[in-house]
């Protein structure tokens, strides 16, 4: 049996940079698929270069900075923000809440109206119990059935009133009245508000150039890849692969979904955890890489789609961002839709991505599209079902006595982005530094 005394689960963006803080430490890093990067990754076609959907990397954190700025190879442009909705025909900026010019008059006295009403006519209500009751109460009913409502319907795959709202004050911008209505006299164009207005990108070879500067900096035999964990006995402290091969640990990082390495725990606890994650849900992301003969007819980066009649909840563009990603002249995109299982129907979706994309005037002809090619990330978005908060501490008291560290979007279970993983990452790496010299090397 192998033996170390760090085993961290996935290599991709969080599971690499906690190898990378662990320098100098023993560990070993178990990856399900062939080659590092997770989600963060890129793929080239015919001079065309694509990344698993918008990965906008933003450095808010002075450590991701000095990181960032170390690795070798790796050279970044900052970019500012050119992110849309579209929605009643109609391009405005994002976000909606304090941008409804160009909306149909209507439409504007309802999102107006409404955003006064929650600011000075509601009270002191009772905190929300839920993200409808959070959006009712923060950006009042026009703005929440305009956008707020049935976009994010369409992200999470269940209606707000069925997920958590612990997150929304830290990702979604809640403007004063004075922008509200500035924001509804004239267009600026874009927009600063909110935690992504800036953003860094590679220059050359997408975000993929990120773990893979990440995974040249760290030893090759501390990595095991095509090697999935089928159980992890707490109590022996060893993990069991699919391959029939065990490796005991001291401390465990764990960056794969946080459902699934619940489901694998065995130990005291194992049926409050496996009852945990019988509630926890995620919605899966279809997405299409396009690739066009021409640039698109609007600038923007990111297009957000809240209208049910359109299956796509967002459209973006790579080499609006950075011209690099398509052959000059050219331009790539990807096309995103959210569900919970498999997806009823690649070619559907397709014909839906093209009707969007000529609907909008980005294009004029499907005879524009070069190739599109259907992917899927099997886990993309949380949905914070009702128990949440509970499941979470729950998790977190074990994890806290189980010697275990959990980091990334989905070894977390939570809302957040590259610069949280790479962060989560360096934390994880300090606990199991402690972790390990508590317990004891194996």
């Amino acid at each position: 049996m192998k033996t170390t005394r760090t085993l961290i689960l996935g290599a991709g963006l969080s599971g690499l940079s906690a190898a990378f803080h662990l320098a100098g430490d023993e560990y070993l890093v178990v990856e399900k698929n062939s080659a590092p990067g997770g989600l963060c990754t890129s793929e080239e076609k015919q001079g065309f270069v694509f990344d698993r959907t918008g990965h906008w990397l933003h450095m808010r954190d002075e450590r991701m900075r000095r990181l960032a700025a170390s690795l070798p190879g790796v050279d970044w442009v900052t970019i500012e923000r050119r992110s849309h909705v579209f929605s009643h025909g109609t391009v405005t900026c994002y976000p909606f809440q304090s941008h409804t010019f160009g909306l149909p008059p209507r439409v504007i006295r309802e999102c107006l109206l409404g955003f006064i009403r929650a600011r000075y006519e509601s009270g002191r209500p009772r905190p929300p119990e839920n993200f409808y009751e959070w959006c009712m109460a923060s950006l009042g009913e026009g703005i929440s059935r305009h956008f707020m409502i049935p976009y994010n319907s369409k992200l999470y795959t269940v209606h707000p009133r069925e997920f958590a709202c612990h997150w929304c004050d830290t990702y979604i911008p809640v403007p004063t009245i004075e922008q509200v209505v500035d924001g509804a006299l004239t267009d600026p164009g874009h927009d600063s508000a909110g935690y992504n207005a800036t953003f860094s990108y590679p220059a050359r070879g997408g975000i993929g150039a990120l773990p893979a500067a990440l995974f040249r900096l760290c030893p090759r035999e501390r990595f095991m890849f095509d090697a999935r964990p089928v159980a992890i006995d707490m109590r022996r402290r060893v993990a069991r692969l699919a391959s029939g091969d065990e490796i005991g640990f001291g401390a465990l990082v764990s960056t794969i979904p946080l459902r699934d390495l619940l489901r694998l725990v065995r130990c005291g606890e194992s049926d409050r955890l496996h009852a945990a994650a019988d509630r926890m849900k995620i919605a899966s992301v279809s997405y299409c890489n396009a690739a066009f003969t021409a640039p698109p007819a609007h600038p923007g980066h990111w297009f957000y789609i809240p209208e049910e009649r359109f299956m796509p909840y967002r459209v973006g563009f790579y080499s609006s961002a950075h011209a690099p990603m398509a052959p000059p002249g050219r331009s790539a995109a990807y096309i995103e839709h959210t569900h919970q299982g498999a997806l009823a129907d690649e070619a559907a979706f397709k014909r839906a991505s093209v009707e969007l994309l000529l609907t909008m005037g980005l294009f004029k002809s499907p005879d524009d599209i070069l190739f599109m090619d259907y992917r899927l990330i099997e886990n993309g978005y949380v949905i914070f079902h009702r128990e949440y908060p509970d499941d979470m501490k729950m998790v977190a008291d074990w994890c806290r006595d189980s010697g275990v560290a959990l980091a990334g979007r989905y070894g977390r279970w939570v809302y957040s982005a590259m610069e949280d993983a790479v962060l989560d990452g360096m934390r994880a790496a300090e606990a199991a530094r402690e972790m390990v010299s508590l317990r004891g090397s194996l």
